[in-house]
C-alpha cells in the first residue's frame, strides 16, 4: 500500500503516503505519549470520516457506503459488514448486532512493519472514520471499536459498532479518551504540557545553579542545605553511611521523634530514577544515594508528613541536591586529610624522634586547647577472620569522632596500630568516658572489629616520649579483655616489663615455669594455658571448667600434672601469685600467646 487518501470535498482530494502517515504517527507517540496518540489518531479519522460523509452521503438507511469509501480511499482492500442501523419512526437509532472486519487494514500492516506485534488493537484512525461518518449520516454519536486486530497477532481486523451511549458501561476509559477533545485542543494541552516542563527545567537549572555557587563561595553544608530547604519548603535530612546526621533542617522535634520511632517500620515500595520511595506509617520518604567515585558515601532524603505534598519532579531536586552534597563532601574530606596529615605528623616526630625543636609551635595550628600534661595512647585493631584491615579508614573514622566528641587528640597510623597523643589539661575520668563512648560507636560502625586501647602514664617533657609509648603498648597488650587499659593501674606488672630486657623476663620465666617453658610443645601449651585460667579464676575450679568446656575431674587431673612438672604447690598464695605475673608478663613481652585455644 503506497499512499493513502484522505478525500475532503469532490473536487479535492489530500494524498499521504504510508511512510508519511507512520512519521505522523511515530513523531505523537514520541512527544504525546502512546495513550494520547490514540486518542488523537480517533478524532484525526472521526473529522475526515465526518467530511467525507458531508460530501458522499447516499443512502441513510445503510453503512456500505461507509465502507467503499474505507477501501477506495485506501485504508483497506475491502470491509465486511453485518447486521445494521435503523431509524425507527420516532427518530431514534438502534445497532442491532452490527459488526464488521477491515480486510487488509493499512494502520495494522504500518504497524507490523515498523513496530511489531503489538500487545492492542491499533487501527484507530479507521475506528475514528467509521465512527465520523456514520454519526454524520445518523445525527447521533455512533462509536466503531475494534477488538480484534492482525497487529496484534489475530487472523483479521474485526470491530462492532455501537451508539456511544451504548459502549459506555463496557469502554467508558476508551470513549473518553476517544471523545475527549479535538485535535486542535490536544495540540494546546501538548503545548502547555511542554511549556511546563521547559519551566521545570528552568526552575532545576536556576535550584542547581544557585547551590553550586553556594559551594564554590565554600559555604557550610549547613548553610547549602538551608538554601534548598528556602526554595523548595521540603524538609531535608542528610545522613552519613552509617546512619549519622550531617545536616537537617525542617524537620521539627516532634517531626523527628517520630521519623526515629517509626524508622523500624519504613517500608520501600519503589526505585525509580535511582530515587528509593518508602512509607512509614505517619511519613513518606524519598532518598538518593551520596556517590563519589561509585562508593556511597551519604544520603539524601526528602520527608512528607502528607502525601498529597510530594510532586512527581521532586526527585530531580533531590539529585540535584545528592550532587551538591558530593562536592561539600570532596571538599570537607580534602580539608579534612589536610588537617589530619598535620596532625599525624606532629605525632609521626615523635614517634621517629626526629625535628623535635620548636614543636610546640605548631600547637596554635590544633583546633584545640594542646598543652602538658600528656599521655600516649596505643590502639589495636583486630577483624574477624583474620581479613586485611583499613587502618588509615579505621583512623578516619576515629579522627571524625574525636572531633564530635571535643577530644584534644591527634593521631598516626603506627605499624599495623593506631598511636595517639591526648592533652590531659580535662578531667582524666571524663576524658576516659568520652573515649570509651567513642569506641562504642566505632563497634557499632565496624560490627566485625574489636579494639583495645592501652595508656600510659603522665609526661610533661617529650623527651619522656619513648617511654611513655612503651608504656601505652604494654597496656593495650595486657590479656584483661578490657576495651581501656591504664598503665597506671597495672602496678609491678607494668613495671616489670617495662624495666626489663627480652633475655631477663625470658630468664625468669625459665625458672619458674621449667618443663612448661617449652611453648612449641603442644601438650604443654596446654596445661599452661589450663594454669593461666586457673590462677586468673582466683582457683576456682566451677569457674575455671565452664571456660576451658571440662570436666571437674579434667581441670583436677591437669592441675596435679602441673605441680609435679612445676615441683610447687599452687595452694601456696604467693607461689600462685608469682607465676600468674610471670606467665602475663610473657604475654606482655609479645612472647606468649594463647590464641589458638581462644573460643
Amino acid at each position: 500500500m503506497s499512499e493513502v487518501v484522505f478525500d475532503s470535498s469532490e473536487t479535492k482530494n489530500i494524498l499521504m503516503s504510508a511512510n508519511a502517515f507512520h512519521t505522523l504517527k511515530n513523531n505523537l507517540f514520541n512527544n504525546i505519549g502512546t495513550y494520547k496518540t490514540k486518542g488523537f489518531l480517533f478524532r484525526f479519522g472521526k473529522e475526515f470520516g465526518m467530511e467525507s460523509a458531508k460530501n458522499k452521503l447516499q443512502n441513510k438507511n445503510t453503512i456500505n457506503p461507509v465502507g467503499k469509501r474505507h477501501s477506495r480511499l485506501g485504508h483497506v482492500k475491502d470491509v465486511i459488514f453485518m447486521g445494521e442501523i435503523v431509524r425507527h419512526p420516532d427518530g431514534t437509532i438502534e445497532c442491532i448486532e452490527t459488526w464488521g472486519q477491515w480486510v487488509e487494514s493499512f494502520e495494522a500492516e504500518l504497524h507490523l512493519k515498523n513496530y511489531g506485534l503489538a500487545n492492542e488493537c491499533v487501527c484507530h484512525m479507521l475506528c475514528g472514520f467509521a465512527s465520523g461518518a456514520l454519526t454524520y449520516e445518523f445525527g447521533e454519536s455512533i462509536i466503531a471499536v475494534e477488538y480484534k486486530c492482525v497487529a496484534k497477532g489475530d487472523p483479521c481486523c474485526e470491530f462492532q459498532v455501537r451508539l456511544e451511549r451504548d459502549w459506555l458501561e463496557e469502554k467508558e476509559e476508551l470513549i473518553q479518551l476517544y471523545q475527549n477533545d479535538n485535535i486542535l485542543s490536544e495540540l494546546e494541552m501538548t503545548y502547555d504540557a511542554l511549556l511546563h516542563h521547559k519551566k521545570m527545567l528552568e526552575k532545576i537549572s536556576i535550584f542547581q545553579s544557585q547551590l553550586t555557587q553556594k559551594v564554590t563561595e565554600k559555604h557550610s553544608m549547613d548553610e547549602i542545605i538551608q538554601t534548598a530547604y528556602e526554595l523548595l519548603n521540603i524538609p531535608i535530612l542528610i545522613e552519613d553511611i552509617h546512619g549519622n546526621p550531617l545536616s537537617q533542617i525542617g524537620l521539627t522535634e516532634e517531626q523527628q521523634q517520630v521519623i526515629k520511632i517509626d524508622k523500624a517500620k519504613l517500608a520501600k515500595f519503589e526505585d525509580k530514577h535511582n530515587v528509593s520511595h518508602y512509607k512509614g506509617d505517619k511519613y513518606w520518604k524519598l532518598t538518593v544515594p551520596v556517590l563519589i567515585n561509585k562508593k556511597k558515601y551519604a544520603t539524601c532524603s526528602f520527608f512528607y508528613f502528607d502525601e498529597k505534598l510530594v510532586d512527581e519532579n521532586d526527585h530531580l531536586f533531590l539529585g540535584r541536591i545528592s550532587t551538591v552534597v558530593a562536592l561539600c563532601v570532596l571538599y570537607e574530606e580534602a580539608q579534612f586529610e589536610e588537617q589530619q596529615r598535620m596532625r599525624s605528623s606532629l605525632l609521626e616526630r615523635l614517634i621517629h624522634n626526629r625535628n623535635l625543636k620548636n614543636i610546640e609551635s605548631y600547637y596554635k595550628f590544633l583546633p584545640f586547647k594542646f598543652q602538658p600534661p600528656f599521655s600516649t595512647g596505643i590502639i589495636g585493631v583486630q577483624k574477624k577472620h583474620n581479613e586485611i584491615i583499613d587502618i588509615h579508614d579505621q583512623l578516619t573514622q576515629l579522627s571524625k569522632l574525636a572531633k564530635e566528641w571535643d577530644l584534644p587528640c591527634i593521631f598516626a597510623i603506627l605499624g599495623e596500630e593506631i598511636a595517639f597523643l591526648y592533652s590531659q589539661n580535662s578531667d582524666k575520668t571524663g576524658w576516659k568516658k568520652k573515649i570509651s563512648i567513642t569506641f562504642q560507636k566505632m563497634e557499632k560502625q565496624n560490627s566485625d572489629y574489636k579494639y583495645s586501647l592501652g595508656l600510659s602514664g603522665t609526661f610533661s617533657n617529650f623527651k619522656d616520649f619513648e617511654r611513655s609509648l612503651k608504656e601505652a603498648r604494654v597496656a593495650q597488650r595486657f590479656p584483661n579483655q578490657k576495651l581501656l587499659t591504664d598503665y597506671e593501674d597495672l602496678g609491678m606488672i607494668g613495671d616489670i616489663v617495662k624495666n626489663m630486657s627480652i633475655e631477663q623476663l625470658h630468664e625468669m620465666a625459665k625458672k619458674t615455669l621449667k618443663d612448661l617453658y617449652n611453648f612449641d610443645d603442644p601438650r604443654k601449651k596446654e596445661l599452661l594455658h589450663t594454669l593461666y585460667v586457673y590462677l586468673l579464676n582466683s582457683q576456682r575450679l566451677k569457674e575455671t571448667t565452664d571456660e576451658l568446656t571440662l570436666s571437674i575431674g579434667g581441670v583436677q587431673y591437669r592441675i596435679k600434672q602441673i605441680e609435679e612438672l612445676l615441683q610447687v604447690s599452687l595452694k601456696n598464695a604467693a607461689t600462685a601469685a608469682y607465676i600468674l605475673l610471670v606467665i602475663q608478663v610473657l604475654i606482655l613481652s609479645d612472647s606468649l600467646s594463647f590464641e589458638e585455644f581462644a573460643k
